[in-house]
């Protein structure tokens, strides 16, 4: 009776507020919501109650874009006081929403929000920052790991793990061929989590020095939630030694979500000592392999709509499709390079195209000879030793094949200048 009674003393007390409130759970789920909510939003309590609210950047329907409004950021769930500003899901204007968390004994128990509606154009928030966030959104809804298809066991697996990972904040190892998709899975891990309100960095360790990437992972500015890192290995050994000192430690709860790409296996770099085994183990508690096209050939098409539609964003055509018979084409190819691959070749094939599909003749000639075009080599040994014999030879012509003013021409000495002479099968002068 005493609980019951408890529990109609709290609900009322919301209940007659006049600022729209709701009352979400640990795992973001709405317990309660208030009249002015229900009066503001034309949604009533137990036709919502039970629904998760997640930030959903593309969502359409009304109650999607309701419950994406009114999910927490990672501020609250922490066990932090916030407030965010949101356009309103209904109507003109946009939302404040104060969002404190209710932390007991065993952590987070729930999350309270009260809306705060603004209307008029001089009390709406900056500008500049409504439209990042406008952008952020536009750019999280390219990278979705629902995109990701159940085409093969290798594939369903790598879309359970990546959404586990998602789930957590531990750092994470990807490994896959070069043009696999790495950074794009990173980017949708992030986009799923709950930090996607926050920046994402990749980081190539090969081409940018150390300090910049030093001071980019460990003095983040602006809210940086994921930092994707390319081939670590790269990266100066003190630099790696911190990384796994901060990655063990893990004090500082502004630190980036670390992800970090391989191409390979790092066996060989650990048994080099270019990467540092204390920052691979700590850096490696969940690994996610990524497997070539060629072993996954049931998403090839949804890819080559999904990179169709990209270069439409990009490019003025009119190409929307391929042509049944391109289509079995693509699919006999091996893809060594991956989407890298792939992107490129749809690339070139839409600017030749002359209507609104690919056809045969637009595809690059190599692949309508089922074989890559051989890849030109240049070996620098023998490269230098046909240099080198030519000027031996050149010598021994100028000074009439003494090979003592020969050498003396070449600045090295005699003995040396009759060893080369032997490997390259110099006849001794008569």
């Amino acid at each position: 009776m005493s609980a019951s009674a408890d529990s109609f003393r709290w609900q009322t007390f919301f209940q007659h507020a006049a600022q729209p409130m709701f009352l979400l759970n640990r795992r973001r789920r709405v317990l309660f919501v208030n009249r002015a909510w229900e009066s503001s939003t034309g949604i009533k309590c137990k036709e919502i109650r039970g629904r998760v609210c997640r930030r959903r950047p593309a969502a359409t329907d009304r109650e999607e874009l309701i419950l994406s409004a009114c999910a927490p950021p990672a501020e609250a769930l922490e066990g932090r006081t916030c407030n965010v500003h949101r356009r309103a899901p209904v109507g003109a204007g946009w939302w404040e929403i104060h969002f404190l968390p209710l932390v007991g004994a065993e952590g987070l128990l729930g999350t309270l929000g009260a809306v705060r509606l603004h209307v008029k154009a001089d009390d709406a928030p900056p500008a500049l920052p409504d439209k990042l966030m406008a952008l952020r959104d536009r750019a999280a809804a390219r990278y979705r790991l629902d995109d990701i298809t159940d085409s093969s066991p290798a594939m369903r697996r790598l879309r359970e793990q990546a959404r586990l990972a998602a789930r957590t904040r531990v750092p994470i190892t990807l490994i896959g061929e070069p043009g696999v998709g790495k950074e794009w899975l990173a980017r949708a891990i992030h986009a799923d989590s709950d930090q996607r309100h926050q920046f994402f960095a990749a980081l190539d360790a090969k081409r940018l020095p150390g300090n910049l990437l030093g001071e980019t992972i460990f003095n983040p500015r602006g809210g940086l939630g994921a930092v994707y890192l390319r081939e670590p290995a790269f990266l100066p050994r003190e630099w790696q030694a911190r990384l796994a000192e901060t990655l063990r430690l893990n004090e500082n709860p502004e630190f980036p979500r670390l992800i970090v790409g391989f191409e390979r296996e790092p066996k060989a770099d650990l048994e080099s000592g270019r990467l540092v085994e204390e920052f691979y183990c700590a850096a490696s508690p969940m690994i996610i392999a990524v497997p070539p096209l060629r072993e996954r050939p049931g998403e090839l098409p949804r890819l080559i709509d999904n990179f169709l539609t990209r270069i439409r964003d990009v490019e003025a055509h009119g190409v929307r499709e391929v042509a049944p018979e391109v289509n079995a084409m693509l699919q006999k190819h091996t893809w060594p390079e991956n989407l890298r691959e792939l992107y490129g070749v749809l690339h070139g094939a839409c600017r030749r195209a002359q209507g609104p599909r690919i056809e045969l003749a637009d595809l690059p000639f190599f692949l309508k000879q089922g074989t890559l075009p051989p890849e030109r080599t240049l070996p620098l040994d023998t490269l230098l030793e046909q240099v080198e014999k030519r000027l031996i030879a050149l010598a021994l012509r100028l000074t009439q094949d003494n090979q003592t003013r020969a050498a003396e021409l070449l600045e090295i000495w005699r003995p040396r200048l009759m060893r080369r002479m032997e490997r390259f099968g110099f006849k001794p002068p008569e």
